[in-house]
């Protein structure tokens, strides 16, 4: 139930022939944490181009001694760095202002060279903050230029860099990955060197008119594509002489599984934006010389005359780039004369962060004492998810005054459900805890983030021990898993397990069950919500609601408690207002005691459960235990407890 920040009232369905006596509203207020903009981190990648190509296409340049980028000397006075250079050192000046900004630096030419940070160690700095190592590799990328210009290694170099980075993010805090925007900036004058074509026979290859064809191989690339020994250093890593290179799938490929990773990994925002830096007044200036940088161009079945050589190269590098920009979901910009480039900046492009106010993402009221029946609720005194007339049937050896009666980290309806999967509720399993057993000396089940699952259900199952709803749909993994729901699946938009006109969604938020037909029992007791929202001068958001028609049951004595004491609990998660349907939320939750044992006892006597305030929702790590069910949760006064 994801809820906007204006005032709302949530009634979803009316109620039938309810017994008020037997009836309980639960009322309060609860607020949503301050944004913290530091907390939705931006990782840009810059790629830049560092070949030979670029002392004309972005001059001044220099190879570090004499050679062709000194030869061509055609620079605008008083101009003493490439505007790359300018553009990404104005890039930095920004992002040292940005905490919740770091940087990748990918410079290529015939292969990826000088990376910054530099990888280094089993866990190797991927992103770093702008610092005076960058200011210095940024300040050499035109001093070091090489030969070639071998876009499918760049693009498959980012896409590793950024998936490896994902993975570990993913690993350690991922629900940091859906505030998490993730900026590639690919830099180059667009002519990528070599192409290679595996097929040499084709009839017709790409021109600057069909530049969506197989490209034929670069002018003067027959080394390169087919002789070349891996031993040059000029060799390009991996490469397999006589196939494909740098074709128009192949970059497409690298640049959509970039993309990709966004939904793969529930990432923020993934975008790949392309810079075209292409002086085709230089190139069209530096002459017949320039082909050995920028190649014959050969339009099919005759030879593009010299003089159209530039205007074709850049009809090329603007198809290429806007290709990949599209593919990447980005922004492709074109700076094509020295007056173009001396106005270069980066900035325009989007770099902010994906920070905005929190707001709610789901509330969700448990009853933990009672089950939703066909038409009314059953008593489920343990509050493991079986009622006791199943506890009491013996076909299992349950326990209806212990959720775990084995006592080995997997609760009853747990072991009940996976029967068939070798796990038995009255005799422990290997795969939990056994404190006797050598494999698990001393150990002890805990529910380490509060969602119903102890870190053996969640090992079993594959869930994330540090994240209450490991898909991100609004749900608890142990509220899906209680009903035998998938918590790695996300709940689809109006998917209806039980085909009873209800979504799973709204069945969890109505209080009945998911996978069972049970209308009559939604008629008669589904609860409903009244809500409404206040944005705070913080800018947090405080909601007060009132959730009422909560069925009260009568269970029997247990340990520590007379008959007839309701456990309910109310779950409260908040996430980013830019992605609440993605976001894995933060999770707080509230519990309270009702008591109802007739025709004599009612407390609270009244149609209202003690009120809820924003102090009283606390991790859900603190209220998981029936220990801590039982001396932190509202709602019992110690005189109705027995000794």
């Amino acid at each position: 139930m994801a809820v906007s920040c204006s005032d709302a009232l949530v009634e979803k369905r009316q109620v039938q022939d309810i017994n008020v006596d037997n009836r309980l509203a639960i009322g309060g207020r609860v607020c949503t944490t301050p944004p913290d903009p530091t907390g939705f981190p931006v990782k840009v990648v810059m790629i830049v181009d560092q070949s030979g190509s670029m002392c004309i296409s972005d001059p001044p340049g220099s190879q570090g001694s004499p050679g062709f980028c000194e030869m061509y000397g055609s620079v605008p006075p008083g101009v003493t760095q490439p505007a790359r250079v300018r553009a990404v050192n104005r890039l930095v000046d920004q992002f040292i202002l940005q905490p919740n900004v770091q940087v990748a630096l990918i410079p290529f030419e015939t292969n990826v060279k000088g990376v910054w940070p530099v990888p280094t160690g089993p866990n190797p700095q991927r992103f770093g903050r702008p610092d005076s190592t960058l200011r210095t590799r940024i300040n050499t990328l035109q001093s070091e230029l090489g030969k070639g210009t071998d876009y499918q290694g760049a693009l498959a170099y980012a896409y590793s860099l950024i998936a490896s980075d994902i993975v570990s993010v993913e690993a350690s805090t991922p629900e940091v990955l859906p505030r998490t925007r993730y900026v590639v900036v690919f830099i180059t004058d667009g002519v990528p060197f070599p192409k290679c074509s595996a097929n040499d026979n084709l009839t017709q290859f790409a021109d600057d008119l069909n530049p969506d064809l197989t490209w034929a191989d670069s002018y003067g690339a027959g080394d390169f594509c087919n002789l070349i020994d891996p031993m040059d250093p000029d060799a390009i890593t991996g490469y397999v002489a006589g196939t494909d290179r740098n074709q128009n799938y192949q970059l497409l490929s690298y640049v959509k599984q970039i993309a990709e990773l966004k939904d793969q990994y529930n990432v923020g925002d993934v975008r790949l934006h392309t810079v075209l830096m292409f002086n085709e007044e230089a190139v069209r200036a530096c002459g017949p010389i320039c082909q050995d940088v920028y190649g014959q161009y050969v339009r099919w079945p005759g030879p593009v005359p010299v003089a159209d050589g530039p205007a074709a190269a850049k009809r090329i590098a603007t198809f290429t780039l806007q290709e990949l920009a599209q593919a990447g979901g980005g922004v492709y910009q074109e700076f094509s004369n020295f007056a173009g480039l001396a106005q270069l900046n980066l900035g325009s492009l989007d770099y902010s962060s994906l920070a905005s106010r929190n707001v709610m993402k789901n509330l969700i009221v448990q009853a933990l004492s009672s089950e939703p029946g066909l038409e009314k609720r059953e008593v489920d005194t343990d509050g493991d998810g079986l009622i006791d007339a199943f506890d009491n049937d013996f076909t299992h050896n349950t326990n209806k005054n212990f959720a775990d009666s084995d006592d080995d980290g997997f609760d009853d309806n747990f072991e009940v459900r996976r029967f068939d999967d070798g796990f038995r509720p009255a005799a422990k399993d290997g795969r939990g805890c056994d404190p006797v057993s050598p494999l698990t000396p001393n150990c002890t089940a805990r529910d380490t983030d509060g969602d119903g699952l102890s870190q053996y259900s969640e090992a079993y199952l594959k869930t994330r021990p540090t994240l209450v709803d490991s898909d991100a749909d609004g749900v608890p993994d142990g509220m899906e898993v209680r009903y035998g729901l998938d918590p790695k699946q996300r709940l689809a938009s109006g998917i209806d397990t039980d085909g009873d006109g209800t979504s799973d969604s709204e069945e969890f938020r109505l209080g009945s069950n998911p996978v069972v037909r049970d209308l009559p029992f939604q008629q008669k007791n589904a609860y409903q919500f009244a809500l409404k929202s206040e944005v705070m001068g913080d800018q947090s958001v405080c909601y007060d609601f009132k959730v009422s028609n909560l069925e009260l049951v009568t269970p029997p004595n247990r340990a520590g408690l007379t008959q007839g004491y309701n456990l309910f609990k109310v779950w409260f998660s908040e996430a980013p207002e830019s992605g609440v349907a993605t976001d894995y939320g933060v999770w707080k939750a509230a519990c309270f005691w009702a008591q109802y044992d007739p025709p004599s006892v009612r407390v609270p006597a009244g149609p209202d459960g003690p009120p809820l305030s924003d102090s009283d929702f606390v991790g859900p790590n603190n209220i998981a235990t029936p220990a801590q069910y039982d001396t932190a949760c509202l709602g019992v006064p110690p005189s109705r407890r027995t000794p």
